[in-house]
């Protein structure tokens, strides 16, 4: 099982281009809050992967304690010394926990943690990789169109075109190629980030720059 899940979080990396630290953190932290769930929320765990190996391990971590007030991370030196011979009077235990301990359900709740760690921080790529593009034109596929608003695919994001940015009569299909201008790029949006225009006076005045090089050149001016 430890084999398929590293498996299932490399194939993450490759597919949505994800920091491979930040998605080795938010493997570890969704298996610590399922096996909190478990365990309940004062269980001191910790989770080692190991990415050469494909191995993942968890951990219930105890401290060792002479009198014992909380049963979810306290242990008596007794009953650590069955665990750990060399333990004493405020050192830790460790005891490893079997992934399929958690059942079905706990670990579908990290999986589901992990991927919306994933979303955000595929969103904050996106942001990141065009948020200095406002006012460039941009070329894509449109992949789907509803309610005469476009949803364009640039390769490496999806991007929105409304209606009301559009020129009238225009009409496009799916999987029409489409030049439009970047005139927003929303970090907050819950939909498509990246909103288009072909409309605006940026993308006239940059299609204009394109297609005569005298006003590129800055030899003629659009005012």
């Amino acid at each position: 099982m430890n084999s398929g899940f590293i498996e299932a979080f490399a194939q993450i990396i490759r597919e949505k281009r994800v920091d491979k630290n930040t998605l080795v953190e938010t493997i570890k932290a969704s298996l610590v809050s399922a096996a909190k769930r478990k365990l309940g929320a004062n269980a001191e765990v910790r989770v080692h992967l190991d990415e050469a190996k494909g191995a993942l391990e968890i951990f219930r971590v105890f401290k060792v304690v002479d009198e014992v007030e909380d049963e979810s991370f306290e242990i008596t030196l007794e009953e650590a010394k069955e665990l750990d011979e060399g333990a004493e009077v405020g050192s830790e235990v460790t005891v490893p926990l079997p992934i399929e301990e958690f059942g079905r359900n706990a670990i579908q709740t990290a999986k589901q943690v992990l991927m919306q760690k994933v979303r955000e921080a595929e969103r904050e790529r996106i942001y990141e990789d065009y948020k200095d593009k406002v006012g460039s034109i941009v070329t894509g596929t449109v992949r789907q169109v509803d309610r005469g608003n476009i949803l364009v695919n640039l390769g490496r994001a999806e991007a929105y075109l409304p209606q009301r940015e559009q020129i009238r009569k225009e009409r496009y299909n799916q999987g029409d190629t489409i030049r439009a201008c970047i005139i927003d790029v929303d970090n907050e949006a819950k939909g498509p980030q990246i909103i288009l225009s072909r409309t605006s006076e940026s993308f006239l005045k940059k299609l204009f720059e394109q297609e005569v090089p005298e006003i590129f050149d800055g030899d003629v001016e659009i005012k």
